[in-house]
């Protein structure tokens, strides 16, 4: 880790280390058995300041540059989800996998995944399929949304590096122990009947989601707010024997590059 004026420069081999260090502060035993009850009686869980400080900025710089170059923005929706809204700015993980090596870094990292296995109670891994491993997506605009959906793999760890104040939108919210069909998705019907739950993120945070079952949104930016966020997908152990398919997944961000590397 360099210091060049203002700015650190983080190689993409120092990320596990400096994860290392500060998960040892900050995500104790005692933190981590907190939020880990948290989690199983919610299903998601924020991780406050989830990024250390020397590599939240990298790290965005990183993704803002990535998003600026290369995002599509889309304006779509998916009957799969019961005709939910998309409306956002994307990049895949295939760009990311050339232009991000912080990105890959944490995503690959032991710590994170140690991290995330403690807080949801069992052994996670990295995707499978390479086209859900990370993306980066931006709300923009007023309107702009990410509408209520789950996903096929059990876990999300979504890294927030920039979000407006609540009044403006752009917050999360999920309502878990629900369930996805995908020949008759029920989004109203899961909202009758189970509890919203709603959190604001500040930039630095992360959270956790059991995704699978835990149908979620972010609330549609209002006015000048702008929302950029990293997703990342994890596996439980049941995920690597059970057949996916990744059709929104592929529809946003564009899947992988080489087929080859959809596992």
């Amino acid at each position: 880790m360099t210091i060049d004026g203002s700015a650190v420069h983080v190689a993409a081999e120092e990320v596990d280390g400096l994860l290392g260090r500060h998960f040892a502060e900050k995500f104790d035993a005692a933190a981590t058995a907190e939020i880990r009850e948290k989690f199983a009686a919610e299903h998601i869980v924020p991780l406050r300041g989830l990024l250390p400080p020397e590599l939240f900025g990298p790290i965005r710089d990183e993704a803002f540059g990535i998003m600026d170059r290369y995002g599509v923005s889309h304006d779509l929706t998916f009957e799969i989800t019961d005709g939910t809204p998309r409306s956002m700015t994307t990049v895949g993980q295939p760009v990311i996998k050339d232009e991000g090596p912080l990105i890959d870094a944490f995503y690959f990292s032991p710590q994170v995944l140690d991290l995330v296995s403690r807080v949801v109670g069992e052994k996670v891994h990295t995707c499978p399929y390479a086209g859900e491993h990370y993306v980066i997506s931006r709300l923009l605009k007023s309107g702009d949304t990410h509408g209520w959906h789950w996903d096929d793999y059990t876990y999300g760890i979504i890294l927030v590096l920039e979000a407006p104040h609540y009044t403006e939108g752009g917050f999360v919210q999920a309502v878990s122990h629900t369930s996805w069909d995908k020949e008759n998705p029920d989004v109203h019907g899961a909202l009758i009947s189970s509890q919203v739950r709603s959190y604001a993120l500040e930039p630095g945070d992360a959270y956790v989601v059991k995704t699978n079952t835990t149908m979620h949104r972010v609330y549609p930016i209002r006015g000048d707010g702008r929302r950029t966020i990293v997703n990342m997908t994890l596996a439980s152990e049941d995920d690597l024997s059970r057949p996916m398919t990744h059709e929104t997944n592929d529809a946003l961000f564009g899947g992988v590059r080489d087929p080859r590397d959809a596992g």
